[in-house]
């Protein structure tokens, strides 16, 4: 129930004082009585003592002046003694009762400063702090509690703690718990873990610790409890747990092997694969250390040299390097068995950049380097078979040519041009083993590539065409190329004129530009309509002229310019009128 406010006070005062008045009045004048119902004075002078503390004294000598002045004015008679005792007793008991009152309101003041002292405290805190009475409503939440459980302090403070927060499926062995605890009786061990349900329908999961609060005769009157919400710890905690079993399943079934090893070397996980690959069935085969890794195993290059120890992948990757496709035979000491493995690995560092652990990983690759072996000696089987033959045709074919040669000379009419076209087909056969042997080097995995005079280059392929008009202006430049880069020119030159109308003038221009070397050779022949060009390096890809050859000629040169690290294009010699000419246009690094 709400206090009365000062007005409502003052107003019955007043009520009570005018009762009063009456009172006096009627007993005095009218009734003629010289004594006083009193005791209905007491009421208001209570009252005032109560509700003002001494300023409501003032009440009293009101009254008991009241009862005086009334003798004075409505009756003759002196004031009896007992007229004299009543005003005294009116004061003294107002002295009283407001010197109880305002006791009373000290202590309540100070009560009250207390609570707030110690909500202050509570508030403060960073945890759920909750006062639980002994008929299991809450006495006191701090401004934590509130916010966590979303309710205001009104909607808690009074409430049963069990039907507001906990979950109903565990309220009632809360509840006994509680009421266990509460009430003296041992208690079994429990978890510091306690679920509580927010107003939003959010269960959260708090650390709990609780206390026994108890009155001065020692009574328990309540616990105090607090919380800290560690939800988001336990639901982060259980998703790293599912990542781990997620990760460790997939490592457990890589077809790699991988092993986790500390920063002093020793091993601290290997996978299945990992064992399965050093041929470790047994977990107590394992080794502990990187001592003893090496008393077990031998590491050797491929081709059988002893890795010295700093040189082998562990070492290296322990030193911070991280190593690729490292190639290493392993051979187990005192047993025949012998293995090739690709390593890779590095360090792992934490957030703050410090390694903490080493990676490595390998691949079994012995199947595959025997498969190269094997592919290599029969690649170099195939290329000596095709050296002898090749040797072999080329020698029939220069026999063949001088003997085309004296006939062409010594016949006439039809046996002249019978001997002009078997001439025709020995340059043919001696074109197509240039093209293969060319081929052949250009498969090469590993060209080296050195210092070309590409002058020289150009100047000798100008030679071999004395009838044709070729007109170039060079000067020395070296570029990086090989033995091979004579061929590009003799191909380009080659088609300019063999596909050339008649009086075909070819132009080779030689510029340097963005450090590099812009070579194009140009002819003023039918050119080559633009649905052809996309595809005119491509592998034999023919052109539309019944000269056409292969289609190996441009493939070859692409693959030479490609090699050098340079690239080739084909534009009309007079832009946007490709029956003027074409213009082959390709870029080669400097020396």
């Amino acid at each position: 129930m709400a206090p009365l406010s000062e007005t409502g006070r003052v107003f019955i005062i007043g009520l009570l004082l005018g009762v009063s008045v009456f009172l006096t009045y009627y007993f005095h004048a009218v009734l003629s009585i010289g004594a006083v119902f009193s005791h209905f004075f007491y009421i208001p002078i209570i009252l005032a003592a109560l509700w003002w503390g001494r300023k409501g004294i003032g009440v009293a000598f009101f009254l008991g002046g009241l009862i005086m002045a009334s003798h004075f004015f409505f009756r003759t008679d002196a004031g009896t003694v007992n007229d004299y005792g009543r005003v005294l007793m009116f004061v003294v008991v107002a002295f009283v009762i407001a010197s109880l009152s305002e006791q009373l309101k000290r202590r309540q003041k100070d009560v009250e400063n207390e609570r707030d002292r110690a909500q202050g405290y509570l508030d403060v805190a960073a945890v759920l702090l909750v006062v639980i009475n002994a008929d299991q409503t809450v006495g006191l939440i701090n401004r934590r509690g509130c916010e966590f459980l979303g309710y205001r302090e009104d909607e808690v403070v009074g409430k049963n703690w069990f039907d507001l927060a906990i979950p109903e499926r565990n309220r009632e062995e809360a509840r006994r718990a509680f009421i266990r605890l509460i009430s003296g009786s041992p208690t079994a061990p429990g978890t510091d873990e306690n679920l509580v349900v927010t107003r939003n329908g959010d269960e959260r999961t708090l650390i709990w610790k609780e206390a026994v609060l108890r009155d001065a005769d020692g009574r328990a009157t309540g616990i105090l409890g607090s919380g800290k919400d560690i939800t988001d710890r336990i639901r982060a905690e259980e998703a790293l747990r599912r990542s781990e079993a997620q990760l460790r399943a997939i490592i457990e079934n890589l077809n790699e092997g991988l092993v986790v090893l500390d920063l002093d070397g020793n091993p601290l996980y290997w996978n299945r694969a990992a064992q399965e690959l050093y041929r470790l069935s047994d977990p107590g085969e394992i080794p502990g250390s990187a001592t003893e890794l090496s008393k077990i195993f031998e590491f050797t290059t491929v081709d059988g040299v002893p890795l010295p120890a700093k040189e082998r992948p562990l070492s290296r990757i322990l030193s911070g390097e991280q190593i690729r496709d490292m190639e290493v035979r392993i051979r187990r000491i005192g047993d025949e068995w012998e293995r090739m493995f690709c390593f890779g690995g590095t360090l792992v560092s934490d957030a703050e950049g410090t390694p903490f652990m080493a990676v490595i990983t390998f691949t079994d690759i012995t199947e595959r380097k025997e498969a190269q072996e094997a592919i290599l000696s029969a690649n170099e089987e195939a290329n000596l078979y095709l050296d002898i033959m090749a040797h072999d045709i080329n020698n029939a074919n220069t026999v063949a040519l001088g003997y085309s040669e004296i006939l062409g000379e010594d016949l006439e009419g039809k046996n002249r041009e019978i001997a002009q076209m078997v001439r025709s087909s020995i340059l043919r056969s001696i074109g197509i083993i240039r093209n293969v042997s060319t081929i052949r080097r250009l498969r090469s995995p590993n060209p080296v590539l050195k210092p070309v005079d590409l002058d020289a280059a150009i100047q000798a392929e100008i030679r071999q065409h004395p009838e044709t008009v070729i007109r170039y202006s060079g000067r020395p430049i070296r570029v990086r190329a090989d033995d091979l880069l004579p061929t590009v020119f003799a191909n380009l030159i080659g088609n300019s004129i063999k596909f050339g109308e008649p009086g075909v003038v070819v132009t080779v221009r030689v510029e340097e530009q963005n450090g590099g070397v812009l070579v194009s050779v140009e002819d003023t022949g039918p050119g080559i309509p633009d649905a052809m060009k996309p595809a005119l390096f491509s592998r034999f890809q023919k052109g539309t002229s019944s000269r056409s050859g292969k289609g190996l000629g441009l493939y070859i040169v692409r693959m030479l310019i490609e090699r050098y690290g340079g690239s080739i294009r084909m534009e009309d010699r007079v832009p946007g009128r490709p029956e003027e000419g074409a213009a082959f246009r390709f870029t080669l690094e400097k020396a």
